[in-house]
């Protein structure tokens, strides 16, 4: 049975992220998956990187916590609201203690950085005016989490969506991803 780790990066926990996340959740669940929950707003943690090279920060039991839920999964999604262009500084801050090899990944910690044979999901869900924006130039709002955290930690393939805001959760557009996000969840990717 396939365990499923779904990152809740929601710094408010809206009802468009819910809606997104149940979807998913949905699909896995009919899969047969085995599906974790965390809300990285819930999670006690200090999300600023220490840059001191000779002081590596200890993690805080919900971090523990969360990276022993990462390395039981094999397959993580994330679900992120980006505004203005910038991820919430906590769920950055999240992966930066998580993920940063110089941070917690030191040999005198014994933890291993390799997450090779899990695979990831990023979804981005950007406000009105970022969605604009990204659909003029397309330029993209995960690359923060996606290049140096998943991939530089050997998760693949990491898959990406980016979805406009859902103002209303009963029109096409939110329906037309709630369908994608079962679909997904269905097939573990």
């Amino acid at each position: 049975m396939k365990q499923v780790l779904i990152l809740n990066g929601d710094i408010e926990k809206t009802e468009s992220t819910n809606f997104l996340i149940n979807a998913y959740k949905k699909g896995a669940e009919s899969a047969g998956a085995t599906v974790k929950e965390l809300a990285i707003i819930d999670l006690i943690f200090n999300p600023n990187k220490l840059f001191n090279n000779r002081q590596i920060a200890e993690l805080e039991p919900d971090l523990q916590k969360s990276l022993q839920a990462i390395r039981q999964s094999q397959h993580v999604v994330l679900f992120c609201p980006v505004y203005v262009d910038h991820i919430p500084a906590k769920i950055k801050g999240f992966f930066d203690r998580l993920f940063m090899p110089d941070q917690i990944f030191s040999s005198h910690q014994n933890i291993n950085n390799n997450f090779s044979g899990r695979s990831a999901r990023i979804v981005s869900i950007l406000d009105e005016a970022t969605f604009k924006e990204w659909k003029a130039n397309k330029k993209t709002t995960y690359l923060s989490i996606k290049k140096p955290a998943f991939e530089k930690c050997r998760m693949s393939p990491v898959l990406t969506n980016t979805i406009g805001a859902l103002h209303s959760l009963d029109n096409h557009y939110s329906q037309k991803w709630l369908v994608k996000m079962e679909k997904f969840g269905s097939q573990l990717i």
